[in-house]
């Protein structure tokens, strides 16, 4: 078994581990002058930062900002809330964007913070390479050592400043800084905003007390799509517990997330047990670009007549699980679907998707793979399902988050398509925009605003070009709500948004 895919076995279990965490926490009220709010993370342990970083819900992501002739890399994760966040820059003074700063980074995103963690060693590693090319945390402290204090200010300062020009960002800027590992008897965390300062021992309880004042300074309130008394947005792995815990019922089939409904894919703790009783024709394929093989999962409907090709544009973890559900759902739904490993090549030792040790890893690469060179191997897929002797000869584009923005993409570069969906996906430029010619259905999470606040002016752009672009905004739904069903207001979402991509499908390739 690959290790990706012992992380998503394990996935329902890291994640109520760290569930269980932040519950045990609330509530957790500490005060700041004139203002009580409720903190809803913990400080991680150091042990549990690869497991946060492995199973948290929210949207994360690395970024490479410009600096000169230089690439400065960075951890971004955002927070479901439907209004736009003050940034948090979090730094740690010898560990740079080490596992844990960045784990720690995703906890001030469930407080409602736009996070980014800056790599300042990015270049700087053996062999050009970023702090994951370093051996161990020894090393990394000792080449941090070895900048001035003015380089790593630049390199901060370079990396706030895109955060801060970002959609989902609102204008406020903090920083957090770890004065040393969580381990060390002296280390501190240090709080800034504008002239205000607090300086805190590093333990759970200062960790209360600098969300508090963070959220003090920055007015930090988000508006999430959760309505009083119902569920937090950040107790998913809670709800998956109660609903394990539920007796089966005789009142018809039980939906995510304990049993899965024929007319709705899977979702990210059904998607594994859909692959194993799947009856479908499927394989996967090599499809040679460049020097590198795409491994190309593809699966056909029932039958031995001609369909229609959907081809699948991966999420941000990769081809998992859930991605392959998702193409098996669409050919039990009627279409042949393609779904290339776009992280190809870029795993140890040039693995494919499967070689990653965990969604993170995968996450890391994802950074380095060019929007070009993406294209080039989703075109791949393109002109091998267009020769499949099943193939009807039409063809559509889906994509999930980063693959809704190629879904977007494509349909510019390759006109042809006869339809284009994205979910949670940005549009493309002008450019591109102009020569579209497939009509574009589009389906976005309020509580994402990162990429629905793109939605109004992507609306007005296709407009004034005479494109063809339906939206469909879901009140207090998340990022990703079709892979996490159970979430705020996912699964209604999750409903509407499924049925009307079939009827787009069918309208537009049948």
């Amino acid at each position: 078994m690959s290790s990706l895919k012992k992380h998503r076995l394990a996935f329902a279990i890291g994640a109520i581990a760290v569930a269980v965490g932040v519950w045990l926490s609330k509530p957790a009220h500490h005060h700041v002058t004139g203002f009580s709010p409720v903190v809803r993370s913990t400080l991680p342990a150091e042990g549990a930062a690869k497991t946060i970083l492995n199973t948290t819900q929210r949207h994360r992501e690395w970024v490479n900002v410009p600096l000169g002739p230089a690439i400065i890399r960075a951890f971004l994760v955002y927070p479901q809330r439907a209004d736009k966040a003050p940034l948090v820059t979090v730094t740690g003074k010898d560990q740079g964007a080490s596992d844990w700063v960045r784990a720690a980074a995703d906890q001030l995103a469930a407080e409602g913070f736009l996070a980014v963690v800056p790599d300042v060693l990015s270049g700087r590693g053996p062999h050009g390479g970023d702090i994951e090319s370093f051996p161990n945390a020894a090393a990394v402290a000792s080449a941090i050592g070895r900048l001035s204090d003015t380089e790593i200010a630049r390199r901060i300062e370079v990396v706030r400043d895109y955060a801060l020009a970002l959609p989902a960002a609102n204008g406020q800027s903090a920083t957090l800084e770890f004065t040393s590992e969580l381990s060390s008897r002296d280390s501190q965390i240090q709080v800034r905003f504008e002239k205000r300062f607090l300086s805190l021992k590093l333990d759970g309880e200062s960790w209360r007390e600098a969300v508090s004042f963070l959220s003090k300074e920055t007015g930090n309130r988000p508006i999430a799509g959760v309505s009083a008394g119902s569920m937090s947005a950040e107790d998913h792995s809670a709800h998956i517990m109660m609903a394990m815990a539920q007796p089966p019922t005789g009142g018809g089939p039980r939906g995510y997330p304990v049993g899965k409904l024929p007319d709705l894919p899977a979702g990210t703790f059904s998607a594994t047990s859909t692959l194993l009783h799947s009856a479908l024709s499927k394989q996967f394929v090599n499809l040679p670009v460049g020097d590198i093989q795409v491994h190309t999962w593809v699966e056909y409907p029932t039958g031995t007549a001609k369909a229609p090709v959907v081809i699948v544009m991966q999420h941000g973890p990769g081809l998992d699980d859930w991605q392959r559900a998702l193409a098996d759902q669409l050919a039990f739904q009627g279409f042949i679907a393609i779904a290339a490993d776009l992280y190809s090549g870029l795993g140890p030792n040039g693995g494919n998707w499967d070689s990653f040790e965990g969604i993170d890893a995968a996450l890391r690469a994802a950074g380095k793979l060019t929007p070009e060179e993406a294209i080039r191997r989703y075109k791949t897929a393109y002109d091998y399902g267009m020769k499949l002797p099943r193939a009807s000869g039409k063809v559509a584009s889906l994509g999930f988050c980063a693959g809704g923005t190629y879904s977007f993409r494509f349909a510019g570069e390759v006109p042809e398509i006869n339809a284009a969906v994205v979910f949670y996906g940005t549009q493309p430029n002008a450019d591109l925009m102009a020569k579209i010619k497939a009509p574009v259905l589009g389906f976005y999470g309020e509580d994402d605003a990162r990429v629905t606040s793109t939605v109004e002016p992507t609306i007005s752009a296709m407009k004034q070009q005479g494109k063809s672009y339906e939206p469909h905004i879901y009140p207090h739904a998340t990022h990703g709500f079709l892979e996490f069903q159970d979430l705020a207001g996912n699964p209604a979402a999750t409903a509407d948004s499924w049925a009307r991509t079939i009827a787009f499908l069918n309208e537009r390739l049948k």
